[in-house]
C-alpha cells in the first residue's frame, strides 16, 4: 500500500458527516442498529488479537510493529545496578526519551498518572503505516494511543494494554516559496510542512537558520509539532505572531475511518478549525502539518534580572510598580516570556522581545531600573540586569548559541548524537520529570488598568507565599496585533485567550521517579505537600480572576469543568464534530472532547445519560 494510492482511496471514498452536511460515509455507523461495543478488549480478554493478526499487520506495515519492552525493565531486578543507573541518568535526555518507545517526557503526576507502555506500537514512516494502525485498532477494539514528541503533562500519549501509533519518524521538514492549500484559490504564500513527529527546535533550525524565515512555534524545543499545533501553542513572540494553531494552513489526517483527508479552510472546514487548538490525539491521527512562515526580524533581544526585596511590604511596591510599568511599556506585540513572582519576595524577570533594538530596549527600561536603584534600602539586584540583542537568524542556531551563550544551550549526550540535537538549559527540569501539581489561570487584561493594579499585585504576593507564580506574558494575547486576534478568533482556542494578559502557572516537579520501583520511588508526602501548596497560591489568582479558564496543554489533571475551562463556548461545536467524525469514540485521550463518554482509562463506554 503506497500514499498515492491512499490519497486517491480518500479522494474517491464517501465522506464522513463530520466534513461536510452533504455527505454520508463511515459515520453512518451511528445511525444503525448496532451499537458500538461498550468495551475495549486487554491483552487477558479472549478477544485479544491473536499472534497471526498481529503478524497481519506487522506485514502491512512493512515490519515496523514493535512488542514494546521498556528500558525500565533493567531496574525491576537490579535497581542501583549500571543499566539501570544509566537509564535514569539519561532520562535528563529528552532525545533519549524521544528514541524510547516505551516512555514519554513526564514519568507521571502524583495521585494522577504514571506513564505506562502500550503493548504493541506501530513505528509509523509513512501515512499507509497509520492507516493500517488505525484500521487495526477499530476493527479489533483495542485502546489507542498515538505519540510524537512525548510531551504531554496529562499522560495522553501513553495507556497500558494499548496499541500505540508512534510518529517518532516521520520528522520530514520542507520549505515552500509559494504554498496553496489544497482546493483553495489563494494567493500562495511561504510555509513549511512538517511531518508529525518534527520537533520544534529541528523546524526551527530548517525555517530560521537556514531559510532565514519565522514560524510560530513553542519555547520548548522539543516539544513535537503536531502536538503543539493541536493544543494551541504560544510560543516567545504570540503577541506580535499569534499562535501556532493560528498558523496552521493545512493538514494530513487519517480519521477513525481509516481515510486520509486534507483539512484546510476550504476543504474539512469544520475538521480543519477542530484541529487548530480543540486537542491532540482526539480528531484522528495528523501525519504533515503545513504551517505559515514570515518575514524574520532583523534581531530578537532578551531582558533578565532578579530583583530581591528586604520585606514584605517593600515586596507588595515592587509588584506594584512592576504591573503599572508593564502596562504602560510592555503590554504590547514586542513583548513575551515569563516573570517569577517567587517566595522569599523575589521578582525573577525572564523577558523575550522583537521589534525593538538595543537603544530603544535600553531607554524602555531605564525608568524602572532607577526606581529600584534609587531605593537601595529596600531593593537588591541578585541577579543584575541584562539586556542583549542578537541577530534573529541566529536565535535557534545551535553553533552560534554554543559559541556566545554556552550556559544557555544543552546538548544530546548519546554517542553520535546529530549536532542540531539540541534543547534549552532551562527545560532541563522537564525532562523525565515527575509532576507535584500543575495549575494555570488566564488573567484576564481588566487587571491591569489602573484602579486594580495593585489588586492583582496583592494576590501575586499572597499567592507567591505559598509556591512560585509564573506569569507567560506571551500566552495571553490581550495587547496583541489586530491581525493576531483575528487569527486567534478563527482557531478552536478558548476566547478567553485573547481578553488574557498573560497565563499564571503554579506548578512543582521532582526528578524522574515511578512509584513502586525500589530505589526510584518519588517522595510522595513531599509531592503531596507541594501540590496543597500550587492549590493554595491558584487559590488566591482565582479570588481576581473567577472562572477565567485555563490552558488545555499546561493546566491540572484534576481540572474541574475541563470543558468550559479548556474551549469556553467553543466546546459545543468541538463535541459536535468529535461525534460526527468519531462516533464510537477511537480517540480517546483525558480530558479531550468527548472523553466524558468514557471511564478515565478510556476502556469502559459509560452509559448515556
Amino acid at each position: 500500500m503506497n500514499r498515492r494510492s491512499l490519497l486517491i482511496g480518500a479522494a474517491l471514498a464517501p465522506l464522513a458527516r463530520c466534513f461536510g452536511a452533504d455527505f454520508a460515509g463511515f459515520a453512518q455507523a451511528a445511525d444503525t442498529p448496532d451499537l458500538p461495543p461498550t468495551r475495549r478488549v486487554r491483552p487477558s480478554d479472549p478477544g485479544w488479537p491473536s499472534a497471526a493478526s498481529w503478524n497481519r499487520l506487522n506485514q502491512q506495515t512493512g515490519g515496523r510493529l514493535i512488542e514494546v519492552k521498556s528500558p525500565l525493565e533493567a531496574c525491576r531486578d537490579a535497581p542501583f545496578g549500571d543499566p539501570c543507573r544509566n537509564v535514569f541518568k539519561e532520562m535528563k535526555n529528552p532525545y533519549y526519551i524521544r528514541d524510547e518507545v516505551a516512555l514519554t517526557q513526564t514519568t507521571g503526576w502524583v495521585d494522577a498518572w504514571t506513564s505506562a507502555p502500550s503493548v504493541y506500537a506501530v513505528a509509523a514512516r509513512t501515512t499507509g503505516d497509520v492507516v493500517a494502525a488505525v484500521n487495526f485498532a477499530r476493527e479489533k477494539n483495542l485502546r489507542l494511543v498515538v505519540k510524537g514528541g512525548g510531551h504531554s503533562y496529562l499522560g495522553t500519549s501513553n495507556a497500558a494494554d494499548s496499541l500505540l501509533i508512534w510518529t517518532r519518524f516521520m520528522d520530514d521538514i520542507t520549505l515552500h516559496d509559494g504554498f496553496v492549500a489544497e482546493g483553495c484559490s489563494e494567493r500562495p504564500q511561504p510555509a513549511v510542512t512538517v511531518g508529525a513527529g518534527a520537533i520544534w527546535m529541528h523546524t526551527y533550525n530548517e525555517v530560521t537558520t537556514k531559510g532565514g524565515r519565522y514560524v510560530q512555534g513553542g519555547g520548548c524545543g522539543t516539544v513535537g509539532v503536531a502536538g503543539l499545533v493541536q493544543g494551541g501553542g504560544f510560543g516567545s513572540y504570540s503577541k506580535n505572531y499569534g499562535t501556532s494553531a493560528a498558523s496552521l494552513l493545512e493538514a494530513e489526517i487519517v480519521t477513525a475511518d481509516g481515510i486520509v483527508r486534507i483539512a484546510n479552510a476550504c476543504t474539512n472546514p469544520d475538521l480543519f478549525w477542530a484541529l487548530k487548538g480543540g486537542g491532540g490525539g482526539t480528531f484522528g491521527v495528523v501525519t504533515r502539518l503545513t504551517l505559515r512562515t514570515r518575514e524574520l526580524p532583523d534581531t530578537f533581544g532578551f531582558v533578565s534580572m532578579t530583583i530581591e526585596a528586604r520585606s514584605a511590604a517593600a515586596f507588595g511596591r515592587l509588584l506594584t510598580s512592576f504591573v503599572g510599568f508593564y502596562f504602560e511599556n510592555l503590554h504590547n506585540p514586542h513583548w513575551g516570556e515569563i516573570v517569577n513572582v517567587r517566595p522569599g519576595n523575589r521578582l525573577d524577570i525572564q523577558l523575550s522581545f522583537q521589534g525593538l533594538d538595543k537603544q530603544q530596549a535600553d531607554a524602555l527600561w531605564q525608568p524602572f531600573l532607577q526606581w529600584v536603584i534609587e531605593a537601595a534600602d529596600d531593593f537588591t539586584f541578585t541577579h543584575a540586569p541584562s539586556i542583549r540583542v542578537g541577530p534573529a537568524r541566529m536565535r535557534w542556531d545551535a553553533a552560534a548559541i554554543k559559541a556566545r551563550a554556552p550556559a544557555a544551550i544543552l546538548s544530546d549526550d548519546r554517542p553520535g548524537a546529530p549536532a542540531d540535537n539540541v534543547f534549552w538549559a532551562a527545560n532541563l527540569s522537564e525532562a523525565g520529570h515527575f509532576i507535584h501539581g500543575f495549575e494555570s489561570l488566564w488573567l484576564p487584561a481588566s487587571l491591569l488598568q489602573a484602579d486594580q493594579q495593585s489588586h492583582l499585585a496583592e494576590a501575586l504576593q499572597k499567592a507567591a507565599a505559598h509556591s512560585t507564580v509564573e506569569l507567560h506574558f506571551q500566552k495571553g494575547l490581550a495587547g496583541a496585533t489586530a491581525e493576531t486576534i483575528a487569527a486567534a478568533r478563527n482557531t478552536a482556542t478558548n476566547p478567553a485567550v485573547i481578553n488574557a494578559f498573560a497565563l499564571a502557572i503554579v506548578a512543582s516537579e521532582a526528578q524522574p521517579a515511578y512509584p513502586g520501583m525500589h530505589g526510584h520511588e518519588p517522595d510522595l508526602a513531599d509531592a503531596r505537600k507541594n501540590a496543597r501548596a500550587i492549590a493554595s497560591a491558584i487559590g488566591e489568582l482565582k479570588k481576581i480572576a473567577p472562572d477565567t479558564g485555563s490552558y488545555v496543554a499546561e493546566s491540572s489533571f484534576f481540572e474541574e469543568g475541563w470543558q468550559k475551562s479548556y474551549w469556553g463556548a467553543n466546546y459545543p461545536k468541538l463535541l459536535d464534530i468529535k461525534n460526527r467524525c468519531d462516533p464510537d469514540g477511537l480517540f480517546f485521550v483525558h480530558h479531550g472532547v468527548g472523553s466524558e463518554a468514557w471511564s478515565a482509562d478510556g476502556f469502559v463506554r459509560l452509559p448515556q445519560r
